[in-house]
């Protein structure tokens, strides 16, 4: 694996261009290995089945990257690798993580398609969470007993601080690191890996809050849209490693971007997922594909975007050693009906493309207003039952989503939601009255759909 020191060589070294350049350029280059490799949704499939699409999506991607590149934003430089060095990453880069440390530890693995196997799981945070409510919520989401790490909160204010310059960024930082280190020592749980979330990539941000993390615990270092890195978080990357941190990589796409509609969002997000281990050496990648309309919480969307993760999640898994997850993220918010029936979507397509699970919250969260633990039982529990029903294969669980779609989440308006206190009590660790209703009145609708719990 080529060092990261000379990763930050190569990007003051290679070629200069403008960024707005490198955008233009990405369509025009992304549209190009769509068309010579035949990636094209037929229109039927939720799942993909045609093996020969993984081939052309990896070899594209692996002669994007030895023929453009990698964009370094903090330089307007392009990081340059020879084809021979982007194949021996992709072999090197480990198919397990040992995580956390005693009777906490964890060995977080790459899963196969349709594997048998439960999945991995960080159950909550990546979501905002006021100061009152941060610590508690902490401890709420390590005391579900599946849970493999736990991700940080982030924070509009701190203290009453608005985090608004380097020094406060700095010190929330820190106060992340330490409330997700006491919040697994209140659960009974202080050797769980906790996994620190960005507060700001400054890189002085980030070391602020990477300096209580031990040797089992890891660092969020994503990929930038448009397959871009930045110094600042290959500073972190250098220091996590002297550390014997694992790091983790957002490398999911956006269909509409720069990289065109959803068969341009499956060569980017493999791009991505790449660009992590070539510039960062992430180990684990939480990847797919979504579109700005159900990000922004306008429409629940489905198809091509399940479709078009299948491939995404297929390829790596097939062709590479990256260790994916699939990140639950709604369009609409806790307490919620149709929340629990995308979880259930979610926890299907898991089972069956090989994913781990990522951090479930709502797309267009607002602080408190993201997550309870109870959806992250639900994935728990839906993908446990399908692959004990031995509905992990794809056309069996295709039958199951396409019935949750059509009876249950088809032309209907995402939902608001309820804020953690408002659904869920934090003190004795369970939903509400209300929330347990629902979750029990989608269970039996779900039996009836096929799956039984």
């Amino acid at each position: 694996m080529i060092s990261l020191l000379e990763i930050a060589e190569r990007s003051q070294k290679g070629p200069r261009i403008p960024e707005k350049e490198w955008d233009l350029n990405l369509f025009k280059k992304i549209s190009f290995y769509v068309g010579e490799y035949g990636i094209k949704y037929d229109g039927k499939e939720f799942f993909n089945t045609d093996e020969t699409i993984l081939d052309g999506v990896i070899e594209g991607a692996i002669e994007f990257i030895a023929k453009n590149g990698v964009y370094c934003v903090t330089t307007n430089r392009i990081i340059q690798f020879e084809e021979h060095e982007i194949r021996s990453a992709l072999r090197e880069t480990p198919k397990t993580v040992v995580m956390g440390e005693g009777k906490d530890a964890r060995i977080f693995k790459q899963r196969k398609i349709e594997e048998d196997e439960p999945l991995g799981i960080c159950p909550g945070h990546h979501s905002p969470f006021t100061s009152d409510i941060a610590p508690l919520a902490i401890k709420n989401f390590a005391q579900i007993p599946r849970t493999d790490f736990l991700e940080g909160p982030n924070f509009l204010k701190v203290n009453g601080w608005e985090i608004s310059n380097a020094p406060a960024e700095a010190y929330a930082s820190m106060r992340e690191s330490r409330w997700l280190k006491e919040g697994v020592r209140e659960a009974g749980r202080p050797g769980l890996s906790v996994l620190y979330y960005p507060i700001h990539t400054r890189a002085s941000t980030m070391l602020a809050g990477m300096a209580d993390l031990g040797t089992g615990d890891g660092v969020l270092l994503s990929v930038l849209p448009d397959v871009k890195v930045e110094h600042d978080l290959l500073t972190s990357a250098v220091v996590s490693e002297e550390k014997g941190n694992y790091r983790v990589s957002g490398s999911f796409a956006i269909a509409g971007g720069f990289c065109g509609g959803p068969e341009g969002a499956i060569f980017e997000s493999v791009l991505k997922t790449i660009a992590g281990i070539l510039c960062y050496h992430d180990q684990i990648h939480y990847v797919g594909v979504e579109h700005s309309k159900s990000l922004s919480a306008r429409e629940i969307m489905m198809q091509p975007l399940n479709w078009a993760r299948s491939v995404v999640f297929q390829t790596l898994n097939a062709k590479t050693n990256a260790i994916c997850m699939l990140w639950a993220i709604p369009s609409s918010g806790p307490c919620t009906e149709q929340n629990l029936w995308e979880h259930a979507v979610r926890a299907i397509e898991a089972v069956v493309n090989g994913g781990n699970i990522y951090a479930p919250r709502h797309v267009r969260t607002e602080p408190n207003l993201g997550q309870t633990p109870l959806e992250a039982e639900w994935l728990i529990e839906v993908s446990d039952a399908v692959i004990k029903s031995g509905l992990n294969a794809r056309g069996k669980a295709a039958i199951i989503i396409e019935g949750i779609i059509r009876e249950k989440l088809a032309g209907r308006v995402p939902e608001r939601g309820k804020t953690i206190v408002e659904c869920y009590d934090l003190v004795k660790h369970q939903p509400t009255q209300e929330y347990r209703e629902l979750y029990e009145r989608v269970k039996r609708e779900l039996a009836e759909l096929g799956l039984v719990l």
